[in-house]
């Protein structure tokens, strides 16, 4: 699509560089391959999960050896993906491993110190920290990241925007999102939904 559409295979997709209002207004080749790569993205093999948090106001107080719990929410729900298909997950995050405080310290801690992390059977004990700009899956996570913030941000769930362009692509990007999630429940029958929302205060 990148060399089809807009005659950039090197190009990496980012949803804050594609996915904004000036973009819409001004760039047709740009909001062609938006449009083009939503519509793949329903045809393609993937499940999405997402953790949606309010963006902070102040520093975090919390244990900062500790894997934050948006990340923990989306390991359970890759657990139980892995569980049902019977396959092994192998996690990949955008950057090294000194993101949010040393991610990779913090996640081995996850898996091998916490009860939650060692009922993880079908997650692999090395995530794997890449490059987005050559990982076409970090790419994807990206684009799909923007359009669940910024229907958040726009509280979408709550009106239908009205003779803007831009916010109602974003509608219907989400909407193809929904469908590509699942809703999952616990071995002890709690309710794990495919995007979650929360407060900071949970």
């Amino acid at each position: 699509m990148k060399r089809d559409v807009l005659q950039r295979e090197r190009m990496e997709m980012k949803g804050a560089r594609l996915l904004n209002k000036s973009v819409f207004r001004n760039r047709r080749d740009r909001v062609a391959f938006v449009e083009e790569f939503f519509s793949a993205l329903l045809n393609l093999p993937v499940t999405i999960f997402a953790i949606v948090v309010e963006r902070p106001t102040a520093p975090s107080q919390g244990d900062e050896t500790f894997l934050p719990f948006y990340f923990q929410y989306l390991v359970e729900r890759i657990q139980l993906l892995a569980e049902e298909r019977d396959e092994m997950a192998t996690l990949l995050f955008d950057g090294n491993g000194g993101n949010f405080g040393g991610l990779s310290t913090k996640f081995n801690s996850f898996l091998y110190r916490s009860i939650q992390g060692r009922q993880c059977g079908n997650i692999t004990d090395a995530p794997f920290f890449v490059d987005s700009k050559i990982t076409a899956g970090i790419q994807i996570a990206d684009m799909v990241a923007s359009v669940i913030r910024q229907y958040q941000q726009a509280e979408l769930y709550k009106q239908t925007p009205v003779g803007d362009d831009f916010l109602l692509a974003i509608r219907r990007y989400y909407r193809i999102i929904e469908q590509k999630t699942v809703n999952q429940v616990t071995h002890e029958g709690d309710d794990r939904p495919g995007i979650y929302r929360l407060s900071l205060h949970h």
